[in-house]
């Protein structure tokens, strides 16, 4: 450097000028810290501007999916993993929902890592708010991942960027994101374990690192979701069997390597998992029941977006026979680059593992029957294994995740191959934000379901109260307290998706509630114990039954959401019980409420 600066000098050229060739000849790109940190920077605002804005205004209050009843079981799980762990109580088991019984959560997906992640906010701020802003950074956590995992492979930020978009801003997770299922979209781990894989192979990792870290990866993935704990296995365990067969003689024993070390850290991820493993085991309910087809895999989503998606282009629907794609399209241009890097490029094993790699993904998600265009055209050999303990219950169709996983490494590599023409650069760069562009055009928003129009089947008892995602005076002024005693069992009537669980989590436990909603495969739909909801058709054997279930269950109040009420919800009048409105709730008191005096169970 002196001497160049010297020499300038020496031709004469202004003091000042050389300062300034000096300065831009010592100018180093920033370390892989600070890029990773930009690189979360522009994903987290490119997903508030594109997709969470709708979000971002309504995050102090329930916003996603008010109409479902996951969004509001989360918000639920956010503050009872915070409540359970701070009362030292069991957080696999609790009698705040289900009472006076209870319910088993060993077997529902309450995902403590991420709970207690945001558990600070939680206690602070409240459930709504630390579940909207783990919706709102976890696609941006998720592409920063895979950013750090494409640039490790490719040593190049540009190339690596557009990867974390591919992996994080599809629509598999955008769909479960406005969804509210923070389960299916808090998907960083899986990238980083892709990570630790290649700092291990290109040994800036040691023995000892890999495996402490993978088996704090992969026990973070189990109480994520149980689910993708399985599914990661089985693809962890595809792709050894698959780098086996790829590596070649000079390279299998690193490989046989590679998998001794996981083993490892998958047996050490097993200890900590274990307080929550041995007790879910031990009670595995019978109830779990086998995917239906239609979560399994069509292949047509793949490459046909929703009709009234791209790019705005209505003629679409047309000839659109039904819409396939709502969590698997990838678009005709990514799978283009697919193609051409195989082609150019099989020579490489990474490619050829890749390549291969996806089209074993697309194969298991397909799940037990090969579908297209929603006809199931004959069983799959390896269908059976869908029958298994641990993936009875699973979805084929959720493994396409690892498939954006592996395009995102495809698009990092085809982006970082070196071309000495700028028309060939140009070219890679023009496909691949063709392929971005596509894989936009078909994304949902938060603004779709943020303060949703009421149901087009539903019109509510009350024309003057359209629902509203906010809750209800009754229970966000601390109305409740006026009316219900400590402990004390209600049951929560709304059209709102879990409206009970929201309500007893906002306020800390106050009270218990007999219903609510934990998995489909364990809990009714509508969140209601049968006999209040068979209120709804209102005849003498249902009022009897109410009568009996309430004498029994020792519920004191039926509560009625207003602004989310339908008409058969004020039936409780018709039965004799006495009404009370207040703070945007009718209030009905079921204390002293027995079947009748001739009645055997009354004697």
């Amino acid at each position: 450097m002196v001497r160049w600066a010297t020499a300038v000098i020496r031709e004469g050229e202004p003091a000042d000028a050389t300062d300034s060739r000096v300065r831009r000849r010592s100018w180093r790109p920033p370390g892989p810290v600070l890029q990773g940190l930009i690189a979360f920077v522009i994903y987290l605002v490119v997903f508030i501007l594109g997709f969470g804005q709708g979000l971002i205004t309504h995050l102090n209050q329930p916003s996603v999916g008010q109409v479902e009843v996951d969004p509001n079981f989360y918000v639920w799980a956010w503050r009872w993993w915070t409540y359970a762990v701070s009362h030292g109580l069991n957080p696999l088991y609790t009698y705040q929902i289900g009472a006076p019984a209870g319910n088993n959560l060993a077997w529902a997906t309450t995902s403590p890592s991420a709970a207690l992640l945001v558990a600070p906010l939680t206690a602070a701020f409240g459930p709504a708010l630390s579940f909207n802003l783990t919706l709102l950074l976890a696609p941006p956590a998720s592409a920063w991942a895979t950013f750090i995992a494409a640039r490790r492979l490719t040593g190049k930020f540009w190339a690596a960027l557009p990867a974390g978009i591919v992996y994080a801003f599809n629509v598999y997770t955008l769909d479960h994101e406005v969804s509210g299922q923070p389960n299916l979209t808090v998907n960083l781990l899986m990238p980083l374990l892709v990570y630790l894989v290649v700092r291990w192979w290109d040994g800036t990792l040691g023995r000892r690192g890999y495996v402490i870290w993978t088996a704090v990866v992969v026990a973070l993935e189990f109480y994520t979701f149980v689910e993708y704990f399985a599914d990661m296995s089985l693809m962890l365990v595809a792709a050894l069997g698959l780098g086996l067969g790829l590596a070649g003689r000079e390279l299998r024993p690193k490989v046989f390597r590679l998998a001794r070390h996981t083993a490892i850290a998958y047996l050490g991820a097993m200890v900590l998992a274990a307080p929550y493993l041995l007790y879910a085991l031990g009670n595995y309910p019978s109830t779990l029941t086998r995917p239906e087809p239609f979560f399994s895999l069509d292949l047509s989503g793949l490459v046909l977006p929703r009709h009234d998606r791209l790019l705005g282009m209505t003629w679409w629907a047309a000839i659109a026979g039904h819409d396939m794609s709502a969590t698997t399209y990838l678009g005709l241009p990514l799978l283009v680059i697919l193609v051409l890097l195989a082609v150019f490029a099989w020579s490489r094993r990474l490619v050829r593992f890749l390549v291969i790699g996806f089209v074993v993904v697309v194969l298991f998600a397909a799940g037990p029957n090969l579908i297209i265009d929603g006809h199931q055209l004959f069983p799959l050999p390896w269908g059976y294994m869908w029958n298994g303990m641990f993936l009875r219950s699973a979805e084929p169709i959720r493994l396409i995740l690892f498939g954006y996983l592996a395009l995102a490494m495809v698009l990092a590599l085809w982006l970082a191959t070196v071309d000495r023409s700028w028309l060939a650069r140009s070219g890679r760069w023009a496909l691949a934000v063709v392929a971005l562009a596509a894989i936009f055009a078909d994304l949902p928003t938060f603004a779709e379901v943020v303060v949703p129009p009421p149901p087009k089947h539903w019109t509510p008892a009350i024309p003057s109260l359209q629902p509203v995602n906010a809750l209800p005076a009754f229970i966000s002024d601390g109305l409740y307290r006026r009316y219900l005693t400590p402990g004390e069992i209600v049951v929560i009537v709304s059209h709102r998706g879990n409206a009970g669980m929201l309500f007893q989590a906002d306020t800390g436990f106050y009270f218990r509630i007999d219903g609510g909603f934990i998995n489909a495969s364990l809990s009714r739909v509508d969140a209601l114990p049968p006999p209040v909801a068979a209120v709804n058709s209102l005849t003498p054997a249902s009022k009897l039954g109410f009568e009996e279930y309430i004498a029994a269950s020792g519920v004191g109040a039926i509560i009625v959401e207003r602004a989310w009420s339908e008409e058969w919800m004020y039936n409780f009048a018709d039965i004799g019980l006495k009404g009370v409105n207040v703070g945007g709730v009718t209030i009905y008191d079921t204390k002293g409420v027995t079947p009748p005096a001739d009645h055997p169970k009354a004697r």
